[in-house]
């Protein structure tokens, strides 16, 4: 990962395109995914998944933002933003959900950012990465 600044925020992690990572992460304040990821993502203030990333993930942070491919549970305890190139196939808790025009989401959505996402029926919340 590398070390870059984005906007009012410091990007602490970049995964980029083409970079295949399998763990647990944490960070402070934010963390870009632009490849694949499979794994946790635990405390950090912004999570931004990039149009070409696949997250596979347990995510526990402040807010997430996603244009590319997401899967797994995610906790936002402040909001969750699909961007129109989004797709989501996971169990979400949060606060705030923004779903822009275009985005696709398979799931469930629990508003409360307090509880855990419950499993959604009929289908893993951790998926192994394949190609659709």
């Amino acid at each position: 990962m590398r070390k870059k600044e984005q906007g009012s925020g410091e990007l602490e992690g970049f995964l980029d395109e083409g970079t295949t990572f399998s763990g647990d992460v944490s960070f402070h304040d934010t963390l870009r995914i632009d490849g694949k990821f499979e794994g946790a993502v635990r405390s950090g203030k912004t999570l931004v998944i990039g149009e070409s990333a696949d997250v596979n993930a347990e995510v526990d942070v402040a807010i997430v933002s996603v244009s590319g491919r997401l899967r797994g549970s995610v906790r936002a305890s402040e909001r969750v933003e699909l961007l129109p190139t989004a797709h989501a196939e996971c169990s979400l808790d949060c606060k705030v959900l923004i779903v822009h025009e275009g985005a696709k989401f398979d799931g469930q959505c629990v508003m409360s950012g307090t509880k855990t996402p419950r499993e959604v029926p009929g289908s893993d919340n951790l998926k192994k990465f394949g190609s659709s």
